[in-house]
């Protein structure tokens, strides 16, 4: 989680240094992606991430090199299309991919990803393989028509498929636990499991993803896991109405859960943090070296 926090602050210096064009942070989903994520067996599972979600990207095994490299080599694609035409290209959203993982490029209409999990996890089915499809997307995905109808079809034919829809209730007036489902409106079809967590909580989404993958690949059908995050970006106040010390930050939550326990250390704390921060920052200026030709 903590690489996830770094690697997208990185992102955002180069955004607003105009080296790169879009940035889609991830800042509050940490949490969800990277608790989710881990669970899933890399190189035997299918993956189909969405634009926000750089934290499940890095915990299959994407290098910090590889993403700014996918930055910097969309921005020069935007820049080369604005200098052909000469017209103002709008940035496109990051379409996550790493094939040799197993993780599949998300296409730019939303929700469509869902569909195409449906579709793998049929597939996967029918080849009786153990693998489990698992597809991320945003609360905005839910009322597509492809969301609707990839969840129907995987219910219909009990497909090894996980479906995590990362809710932002940042602007949620009642609090994030007792927001809205962005689900509410629809009528969930029967054989699909529903369950609504708390996102920011990386011991609750790690035991419900690591129930949720169980089910799944013993064949008892798709799960829907629904987890609130609270948003927020670089250097915004954290401070949510909830009253707590960093609102629900999950890099504090965490480090309140590993208090509780005892394990937590602000010495191997700040070493960790050091550690990661340098190997970010040369990641992040060997891709600035490779791509400069091209900016």
């Amino acid at each position: 989680m903590l690489l996830t926090r770094i690697v997208d602050e990185c992102a955002w210096q180069l955004h607003k240094e105009g080296k790169i064009d879009f940035v889609a942070s991830s800042r509050g989903h940490e949490a969800a992606q990277v608790g989710s994520a881990v669970c899933i067996e890399v190189g035997t599972d299918f993956t189909l991430p969405y634009y926000r979600d750089l934290g499940v990207v890095l915990t299959i095994g994407m290098s910090p090199y590889e993403v700014f490299r996918t930055y910097l080599q969309m921005h020069a694609a935007t820049v080369h299309n604005e200098q052909g035409d000469g017209a103002q290209c709008r940035p496109a959203p990051l379409h996550w991919g790493y094939h040799k993982h197993n993780a599949i490029s998300e296409a730019a209409p939303v929700a469509t990803q869902i569909l195409h999990a449906a579709g793998i996890a049929f597939a996967c089915k029918l080849r009786k393989a153990s693998a489990v499809t698992v597809a991320y997307c945003g609360d905005g995905a839910t009322a597509e028509p492809d969301f609707f109808e990839g969840i129907c079809f995987a219910a219909q034919h009990q497909l090894p498929a996980i479906f995590i829809c990362e809710q932002d209730c940042t602007h949620s007036r009642v609090g994030a636990a007792s927001a809205s489902s962005c689900t509410g409106a629809l009528a969930l079809p029967a054989g699909l499991t529903h369950r609504r967590i708390d996102g920011a909580n990386i011991a609750t989404v790690y035991t419900a993803m690591r129930s949720a993958m169980q089910h799944a690949r013993g064949g008892h059908g798709p799960v829907l896991l629904e987890m609130y995050v609270t948003r927020s970006t670089p250097g915004a106040d954290d401070q949510r109405s909830s009253g707590t010390p960093g609102g629900r930050d999950p890099l504090l939550c965490c480090q309140r859960l590993l208090e509780e326990q005892g394990l937590w250390d602000d010495a191997w704390a700040a070493q960790i943090r050091a550690r990661i921060s340098a190997e970010v920052e040369q990641a992040l200026q060997d891709a600035l070296r490779d791509a400069r030709p091209n900016l």
